[in-house]
């Protein structure tokens, strides 16, 4: 009973986010969008959908200022960290909003004076349109958002892409 109400009221919530956000998606095929992204941060792409929704970097904007993600978990080693963020962050945006152009981005971060390896790090990949296709780095933690290169730098560090799973 209990399990049914969560899940219409999860149904509800999601239509009045959409609703709120007024989203308007355009859609384009995997082949394109997983081709462009080895292709720019010539990296590796592991495909999980055939098609993507796509919506506009101030939608996204509006998507990860109504997140509240960073500010109700703490990050806390091995059990909530770097990637449990990305997987939420992606999770999250399929079961609210029905867009699936967030990939999780896993990678080596390195600090941006030195560029001394820190470590290994897990964010998020977002496709957006705007005319064009372009990809941004998301880091689920902060909430940073900077337009993605094969090496980004975001904050004090340079975020270097190995591997997308979109």
């Amino acid at each position: 009973m209990i399990n049914k109400l969560i899940y219409y009221l999860t149904k509800i919530l999601s239509k009045i986010v959409k609703i709120i956000h007024k989203i308007e998606d355009f859609e384009e095929s995997g082949v394109y969008i997983h081709g462009l992204i080895k292709y720019r941060l010539k990296c590796n792409v592991i495909p999980l959908d055939g098609k993507y929704k796509l919506v506009s970097l101030d939608t996204w904007r509006k998507i990860i200022q109504s997140d509240t993600l960073n500010l109700t978990k703490k990050w806390h080693r091995d059990v909530f960290d770097c990637d449990d963020f990305a997987i939420v962050f992606k999770a999250h945006v399929s079961e609210f909003y029905e867009i699936n152009s967030v990939g999780i981005a896993l990678g080596k971060i390195y600090d941006a004076k030195t560029n001394k390896f820190i470590s290994y790090h897990a964010y998020n990949l977002i496709v957006a349109k705007n005319g064009n296709i372009e990809l941004y780095v998301y880091e689920p933690q902060t909430d940073e958002l900077v337009k993605a290169e094969k090496r980004t730098k975001l904050g004090n560090c340079i975020y270097e892409i190995d591997t997308v799973i979109i």
